[in-house]
């Protein structure tokens, strides 16, 4: 598997202050989209007058005041505490915020999307709107595979973003990122989308950012959560993670698509979390079955030389679909629901979409023999 060597990955909400950086490392691999959007949090009710909204005819500059003033109300800081040590050792010194990112809001009654990162470990969660009234926030459930979670704060009448659709995004385009860099708060920063597609390994709890937005619009840390907005003020992204050597903004950013985040928001406001598929194989990510001399200590194995492209099996776990299906240690998946598999990622990306009670499709070789086994895949325990 390729590494992406000398990058920094950087976390936009900081857990120990606004600063903090993360080393890109491999993590799992893959991912593929989801079901189909519910339409719940497809709310935007705020509009921008056509009288306010200056379309690119004369090839001038955008102007993005209204969009602006548009999502701003829609999009908060969230403040997350912990119990510190008192000064003289041991507990008492109380509840000290530790970290700062942001979060989109997505009904009128109170329920924000944010970065699992951004929540992760919290002891107190704390919602500051753009007009500076605070709330204490409830955690409805986070999905550390996507990075995303949800939040719930009451006694106030809240602006929901007006969601896009990431799929019609291009490269070119004009986007606006909206959050709580470096603890200033209702920050606007403007560029065009970069790339599409990119998939990272920022390397903190299991995420894996799949089919992301790249963006040359600033974000830096606390901007995590927040919004990635077209020209129009509707929300194509959610901002996730920086590539720098520095730590700072080098104009290399990315962000979760929207539309998987709707279906991962939807899931985890209905259940609590996401249901994941499990068919119970772990796979190896460090051997590519196109080295020659991994190919041959397999063969030395097993008695046969395996196929120079595919995933190898590691272990099926006891009990499991896979194990009861008959796979091995050192067989080689080489598809998945007819789509071929190169390396452990497009695993990975495939069961992003998969869910307990689905099943799944293997093309798996076993010492020299190739055959499709159906596996009813089981839910994933949570974790913790």
């Amino acid at each position: 598997m390729k590494k992406i060597g000398g990058i920094l990955m950087l976390f936009l909400a900081a857990f120990l202050g606004v600063f903090a950086a993360f080393r890109v490392e491999k993590l799992f691999s893959g991912r593929a989209e989801a079901r189909p959007v519910l339409p719940i949090w497809n709310e935007g009710n705020v509009s921008v007058e056509p009288a306010q909204y200056s379309p690119n005819v004369t090839g001038a500059p955008f102007d993005f005041r209204a969009s602006a003033k548009k999502v701003t109300p829609s999009v908060v800081a969230v403040d997350q505490a912990r119990e510190m040590n008192s000064m003289w050792g041991g507990g008492g010194g109380g509840l000290v915020t530790t970290g700062t990112g942001s979060g989109v809001i997505l009904s009128a009654d109170g329920y924000i999307l944010t970065n699992n990162h951004v929540v992760e470990g919290a002891e107190k969660l704390t919602i500051r709107t753009s007009d500076q009234k605070s709330y204490t926030a409830k955690l409805i459930g986070t999905d550390p595979r996507t990075d995303l979670a949800l939040l719930k704060v009451d006694g106030g009448s809240f602006t929901p973003a007006e969601l896009g659709d990431s799929s019609k995004v291009e490269v070119g385009q004009w986007v606006m990122a909206i959050g709580n860099p470096l603890g200033y708060s209702n920050t606007v920063s403007v560029g065009v989308v970069s790339s599409l597609g990119r998939t990272l390994e920022p390397g903190r709890g299991g995420s894996l950012l799949t089919d992301a937005i790249q963006t040359d619009a600033a974000i830096n840390s606390g901007n995590s959560g927040g919004a990635l907005t077209d020209d129009r003020g509707r929300v194509i992204g959610i901002n996730t993670a920086i590539a720098s050597p520095s730590g700072g903004s080098v104009g290399i950013g990315f962000s979760i698509p929207v539309n998987r985040a709707k279906k991962i928001i939807e899931e985890i406001r209905r259940d609590g979390r996401v249901r994941y598929g499990f068919s119970g194989l772990s796979t190896y990510q460090q051997y590519s079955l196109g080295d020659a001399q991994v190919r041959e200590a397999i063969k030395n194995d097993v008695g046969a030389e395996p196929p120079s492209a595919g995933v190898l099996i590691r272990i099926a776990a006891n009990g499991s679909p896979a194990e009861q299906a008959g796979f091995q240690p050192l067989d080689v998946l080489t598809k998945a629901d007819g789509q071929p598999l190169n390396e452990s990622r497009d695993l990975f990306r495939l069961m992003l979409n998969k869910r307990a009670g689905d099943k799944i499709t293997y093309t798996v070789w076993s010492k020299g023999k190739t055959r499709d086994v159906t596996v009813n895949l089981m839910e994933m325990t949570p974790r913790g």
